[in-house]
């Protein structure tokens, strides 16, 4: 075998693994989170036009939005991530991709984004986009290392998506998307707090503040999951309240509701990893499963 077959073999491989380096910058799996709630937020306007065109372009647009937001997180937190049993391996900390590449590569992806939101869509799911993105680079990530507010600051970026979703279908902003908004909001906290409960050495050795690592006890984050569960189930009821969904929907809503809140309750009893992790895989089932069926119903009653 000469010299040029041995380049020809190696090069294939060397971009296929730089392009899924690439691609895990972008947390694939957050993303679809996100652009699911999009989705939910772009069908819930009762005279929305539903046109497959629209929903393209916001998919687009946001996708880029997010994986550009993700991929800079990653690279202002490189090293905490280093620290980190769950974030070690991600290719920034292995040397895999280059800081700069990662910096430009986030950079000309969030401003496509957010440029694609504009030009197809309008200006005000632009500056949503925008506000999603900065919010998350400039206010949430930062705050990580100073508060453990940043869990709250960072809610609010998470709960944006259907709103850009309904500023799409609409453009407008109305105070009926407020229901979406907040069930978004309610989900992330006790969904974060199982997280952070769960790494609590993790995040210890990074530095980032965080509620479960000032709460030994873990009364203090039992008691802040029972409230914004509690919250969270109010929050998804009042979609069916303001005409939203249909009584299929709020019955599932109740059962999905009333499901997360007896695993929260077992957090609350005993403040057990176990438990978290039980809390954190309710918090994941019930999302896409509620998301599911109100893209559903929206379209069958």
């Amino acid at each position: 075998m000469n010299d040029k077959t041995i380049v020809a073999n190696i090069y294939p491989s060397l971009n296929i693994s730089k392009i899924r380096d690439y691609i895990s910058l972008t947390k694939p799996r957050l993303l679809s989170s996100v652009l699911f709630s999009t989705v939910v937020g772009y069908i819930l306007p009762v005279d929305s036009s539903g046109s497959v065109f629209p929903l393209l372009y916001l998919l687009l647009g946001t996708a880029m939005v997010g994986a550009g937001a993700h991929t800079l997180n990653q690279w202002m937190e490189l090293v905490p991530d280093s620290k980190m049993n769950r974030t070690k391996n991600r290719p920034l900390p292995m040397g895999s991709l280059s800081r700069n590449g990662a910096l430009v590569f986030g950079i000309i992806i969030s401003f496509t984004g957010i440029t694609t939101l504009w030009l197809s869509l309008n200006a005000l799911t632009a500056a949503l986009g925008l506000l999603t993105l900065f919010s998350y680079i400039l206010v949430y990530t930062p705050l990580k290392k100073r508060t453990i507010a940043n869990t709250w600051f960072g809610g609010i970026t998470g709960a944006l998506p259907p709103v850009m979703g309904w500023t799409a279908a609409k453009g407008t902003l109305d105070w009926e998307v407020l229901p979406i908004f907040a069930l978004l909001y309610f989900w992330q906290l006790p969904h974060f707090f199982a997280i952070a409960w769960i790494y609590r050495d993790d995040y210890r050795r990074s530095g980032f503040k965080m509620l479960s690592l000032e709460d030994p006890t873990g009364k203090r984050t039992s008691v802040q999951m029972v409230f914004y569960g509690g919250l969270l189930f109010i929050s998804s009821t009042a979609i069916f309240i303001i005409g939203q969904g249909s009584i299929v929907y709020l019955l599932s809503a109740v059962i999905l509701g009333l499901g997360l809140l007896a695993v929260i309750y077992l957090f609350f009893r005993e403040s057990s990893v176990e438990n978290a992790r039980k809390v954190f895989l309710a918090s994941i089932i019930y999302l896409p499963v509620l998301s599911s069926i109100i893209i559903l119903d929206r379209y069958l009653y």
